[in-house]
């Protein structure tokens, strides 16, 4: 035991003679640092580290430093020397979890950052080079608090929208925006990632009168934010958000294939967490990711599930499930339709049940559709038979930007869902994208069926 002692004793640095001039260095060198001076952060805390070899400050600072000289080998030294005088100090660890990180150890990264989110679980930039590498479990999500009354914002009546205010319900007239959120020179999936951005497209589509907005996919946080500041700060001019679940057509065009299904409804599932504020979503190729706590739910106008479906591969799944013309679900139903209608308001209804057993709260539900799928004949929509001869007879000229937007409510066929309008609900527009519009049956909303 006494070995032991003596041991442990000398692994303790003998008391510093310049504590005081070490301080001074070690603040200077931060100050340099934070306004990027790196030559200049880089000699004050290599003085202090002469003055005081191996003081814990010190090794933080140079471990930075040798992070943005391009030195990670460097770098992980210093911050090794750090975790081994205090173990308990979390920015030494996230350091360390950098350096390792830039050597290409990704498991030792994320077993440094999880360290540093143990020793303070709110360290936002550790748990976000968790989710750059993909990983999500075992970070925590605040707990629902599931209402003991009925969360209902909109609801469907008649052929058009209502949203419940501090007077009841009123109606609702739909002037939407599409918000496609790639920047010029960026691929479409490259989200921009600062509120700022959000906020000022925000104000600008509020100041064109439009009062919905509509996304296709899980943007950043930072958009979540922006619309909930915006909402905050002008309840008189509020912006609706209809949100989308992305997705992929299936392989071999099979919609009941059980991984493309599963995978699907996870995404619906962290649509619905994130706008109530409790999900925290891994990196992965072309999705945003992040910590989404911005609760914007009051102002959900509803949801808009899956893609531009291909013709082809509707038809190829109609073919393939000849025998599904009906759907049966919690709160929606379809009496006589094809393969693919039932397959629809079957996810549909899984997400109306998802929310409404997580978060007591439900409002309307669409899934995509385009004038491509629509069986009905348009006398203002070009055929291509009619485009290609315009093509050939015409100049070309340059046309005006313009933006994509709703014009109208979209129409709500209350029912039965169908991909197939019939001539009550009108003719589907080019910028109208959803045709069937489901609205969820409950004691709260109107209608038994959509």
């Amino acid at each position: 035991m006494l070995m032991v002692l003596v041991a442990l004793a000398s692994q303790v640095p003998p008391p510093c003679l310049h504590a005081a001039a070490v301080a001074g260095e070690a603040t200077a060198g931060l100050e340099e640092y934070r306004r990027g001076a790196i030559a200049q952060a880089a000699t004050h805390f290599a003085v202090a580290d002469s003055l005081c070899p191996g003081d814990h400050a010190t090794q933080i600072g140079l471990g930075f430093v040798r992070l943005r000289q391009g030195q990670p080998v460097a770098a992980a030294e210093r911050f090794q020397r750090a975790v081994a005088s205090d173990a308990t100090d979390a920015e030494a660890w996230y350091g360390l979890g950098l350096a390792r990180s830039r050597l290409g150890q990704r498991a030792a990264a994320a077993d440094a950052w999880r360290r540093t989110l143990r020793l303070a679980p709110r360290y936002e930039d550790a748990e976000l080079q968790l989710l750059a590498l993909g990983i999500d479990s075992g970070l925590a999500v605040p707990a629902v608090v599931r209402p003991v009354h009925p969360d209902v914002p909109s609801r469907t009546a008649g052929d058009g929208f209502e949203i419940h205010t501090n007077g009841g319900w009123r109606p609702f007239y739909v002037k939407g925006i599409n918000f496609g959120v790639a920047l010029p020179g960026h691929f479409p999936s490259e989200f921009p990632t600062d509120d700022s951005t959000y906020g000022r497209w925000l104000e600008l589509i509020a100041g064109a009168r439009a009062n919905a907005v509509r996304v296709y996919t899980i943007l950043p946080p930072a958009f979540y934010r922006a619309l909930k500041a915006w909402n905050s700060a002008h309840p008189d001019r509020a912006l609706w958000l209809v949100h989308g679940v992305w997705t992929e057509l299936p392989p071999g065009d099979d919609y009941d294939a059980p991984a493309w299904k599963t995978a699907f409804r996870a995404e619906m599932r962290r649509v619905v967490d994130l706008l109530h504020g409790r999900a925290v979503i891994a990196a992965w190729p072309g999705h945003a990711f992040g910590r989404y706590d911005s609760d914007v739910s009051e102002h959900v106008l509803g949801f808009i599930l899956g893609r531009e479906w291909e013709p082809f591969s509707i038809r190829a799944y109609n073919t393939r499930r000849r025998d599904r013309t009906s759907f049966a679900g919690r709160f929606l139903t379809v009496d006589v339709g094809t393969p693919a209608d039932a397959w629809m308001a079957e996810q549909c209804d899984y997400l109306l049940t998802y929310e409404w057993d997580t978060y007591h709260a439900q409002r309307p539900i669409a899934y995509t559709n385009w004038p491509t799928l629509d069986p009905l004949a348009h006398p203002t929509e070009p055929t291509l038979e009619e485009e290609q001869r315009l093509r050939r007879t015409s100049p070309p000229r340059t046309l005006p930007a313009i933006s994509h937007r709703i014009t109208r409510t979209p129409t709500i066929q209350t029912s039965s869902i169908s991909t197939r309008p019939t001539a009550r609900q009108g003719r589907p527009r080019a910028d109208h994208a959803t045709s069937a519009t489901c609205a969820p049956s409950s004691s709260i909303m109107r209608g038994g069926r959509c």
